[in-house]
């Protein structure tokens, strides 16, 4: 199995952490009436459940030894009012306290979504999609669970200790002092179950975002999995990483039936003891029977929410990984806006000496300086890993330069808000993405033409015959828009670009992936759209910028070469090889 793939989400997990505990909290304050009403239920539900053993001893000193009928009736009616009130309690209780639950998991999941969408590009960079799926949904669950399942059932479960042990101090505090006697041991038991347990936790929540992680990768690339015939490769890392999870799980399970067995090996000492001694002093004449079997109860009744506490210590920790996993991304920086909005210009375009890294090491662009002119036509080529994707990122502002600085109408682009940058230059990317919906809503997701208007721009772009064939403007597109060709995909991509009418577009390999005759039809379009904007084509393939007004020549991050196709041929350069290396016939263009 291959490790290091997904190793960026490392596990961190610590012991509770206050810090994260009390920003959970704040998390709550839009629904505490709710809340403190759950928490306010907690002792009266607690109190109607362990005045039951009391009534159980009245019952048996004063009317079933004695022999005496008369009130058991009374007793008896008491102790099902008791349950009874217990039972409506706890109900609203838990709906309340699991209602706070709910609300927050919709809160943060819709919180986490939308700081998500704000996020720059190099975070998705860094991030495997199913690792953050995971914090949206199942780590997104487990915070939830912490107020309804975690905390409020907690305090209840303390609420019931203290009750228990007051009422068996009262009681008898000889059988008191019997039933503490394992209480060191139970100490130990249970610092051993909370190291051992927090570790566990930490791997099974690390080990469930790799498996998550991989299946959304593998179920992306569905068609070279099985173009490769990499099927039984697949399914061996996928067991492998299922087995670690397993292992992990089965870790975290191990141990929490561990501390169930060892809490009821426990209660059956203390129970036993109590028996030895407890009978002893109804036999002496010391307590009396209903004092015993009262006694026993309390005693089951105090090693019972010991069992869930350490159940809602499981849920502790889980929460508490995942809390440190969405606060994580709660807390990721926002990408960079502008405080400016020019009035809409003609379409410049200026490069600096903009230089620009990744990794803050190895530059992938240095000193870049270019003037695009409105309503030019500027073809970027050069080799693989030359930089030109790159350049047309940082005109997106998908990433900020290294050094140096862009301009789009004079304006420094650093100094406009990216979601207004991107409505003015156009992009068309080499992997045309459509959503699964209508046609409408892949076009006009803003909803900002009417049917007319959207059905001439598709015309316009030569793109109706694919719209008519789907059933017009309500016709459905799959998942990526698979029930179209590449090219049709690609028209309709190009269609939703103009419909913001951009005064820059921005083609990176739009053409790569078509086929000769495809192509051309896109080209086609493409070159009858752009009069009035400025167009800047990322290519491979060098016959896509031939009739560019210049060419730009990018090679290692650094611009060797600029012209017009018949000049850069002229000069014999690095263009001109790429020429010849296409196989393209000079000597007729």
């Amino acid at each position: 199995m291959r490790r290091g793939m997904f190793d960026l989400d490392e596990v961190t997990g610590r012991h509770l952490d206050w810090s994260l505990f009390r920003r959970f909290l704040r998390l709550i304050r839009p629904y505490r009436l709710s809340a403190t009403v759950a928490m306010a239920l907690l002792p009266l539900a607690t109190a109607a459940r362990l005045v039951q053993p009391f009534l159980i001893k009245v019952a048996i000193d004063r009317y079933i030894v004695p022999g005496q009928l008369t009130g058991l009736g009374g007793v008896v009616l008491l102790f099902l009012a008791a349950a009874c009130t217990e039972s409506l309690l706890g109900f609203w209780q838990g709906y309340l306290a699991q209602g706070v639950g709910q609300k927050i998991t919709a809160d943060l999941r819709s919180r986490g979504f939308r700081h998500l969408l704000r996020l720059p590009v190099g975070y998705f960079d860094r991030h495997p999609s199913g690792r953050l799926v995971t914090r949206l949904t199942s780590d997104v669950e487990n915070i939830g669970e912490l107020f309804g399942s975690g905390v409020a059932a907690a305090f209840g479960e303390v609420f019931s200790l203290v009750f228990v042990v007051t009422a068996m101090l009262w009681l008898s505090p000889s059988l008191t002092l019997v039933a503490f006697a394992l209480l060191p041991l139970l100490g130990l038991i249970l610092v051993l179950f909370r190291h051992r347990m927090r570790q566990a936790m930490r791997q099974v929540r690390a080990r469930l975002a790799e498996l998550n992680g991989y299946l959304a990768e593998r179920i992306a690339g569905i068609g070279t999995v099985r173009l490769f015939g990499q099927e039984n490769r697949t399914l061996e890392e996928f067991d492998g990483l299922q087995e670690v999870y397993r292992i992990s799980s089965f870790a975290a399970i191990r141990w929490d039936v561990f501390l169930f067995s060892a809490l009821e090996t426990l209660s059956a000492l203390a129970i036993a003891g109590i028996l030895w001694r407890g009978g002893m002093s109804v036999l002496e004449g010391v307590a009396t029977f209903g004092t015993l079997v009262a006694f026993l109860e309390y005693v089951q009744r105090f090693f019972a929410p010991l069992r869930k506490l350490s159940g809602h210590y499981s849920l502790l920790q889980a929460s508490n990984a995942s809390l440190e996993r969405i606060f994580e991304l709660l807390d990721q920086p926002s990408e960079a806006c502008g405080t400016k909005a020019p009035a809409k210009g003609q379409g410049g375009v200026r490069f600096e000496g903009v230089y620009f890294s990744y990794d803050g090491s190895d530059p992938v662009l240095s000193d870049i300086d270019l003037t695009i002119a409105p309503g030019e036509m500027v073809g970027l080529v050069g080799d693989t890993g030359s930089g030109k994707t790159t350049l047309g990122r940082l005109l997106l502002r998908f990433y900020d330069p290294t050094g140096g600085r862009i301009l789009l109408d004079d304006v420094d682009l650093g100094e406009i808000d990216p979601t207004e940058v991107r409505r003015r230059i156009g992009w068309v990317s080499q992997e045309p993405f459509l959503f699964a919906g209508t046609v409408r809503d892949n076009i006009d997701p803003l909803l900002r033409f009417g049917d007319e208007e959207l059905l001439e721009l598709l015309k316009k772009c030569g793109a109706w015959k694919v719209v008519e064939r789907l059933g017009g403007l309500q016709g459905r597109l799959e998942e990526r828009g698979r029930n179209l060709s590449a090219g049709e995909r690609q028209l309709l991509c190009l269609v939703r670009t103009l419909a913001v009418n951009p005064s820059v577009l921005l083609f990176d390999e739009a053409t790569s992936r078509l086929d000769a005759a495809t192509e051309a039809v896109v080209q086609q379009q493409m070159e009858r759209l752009r009069h009035g904007r400025t167009v800047l084509v990322i290519a491979h393939r060098l016959r896509s910028v031939q009739h560019a007004d210049r060419i730009i020549l990018l090679h290692r991050g650094v611009i060797r070469e600029i012209g017009t196709h018949a000049q850069l041929l002229a000069q014999n350069g690095l263009y001109a090889r790429l020429w010849r290396l296409q196989h393209l016939d000079i000597n007729g263009l």
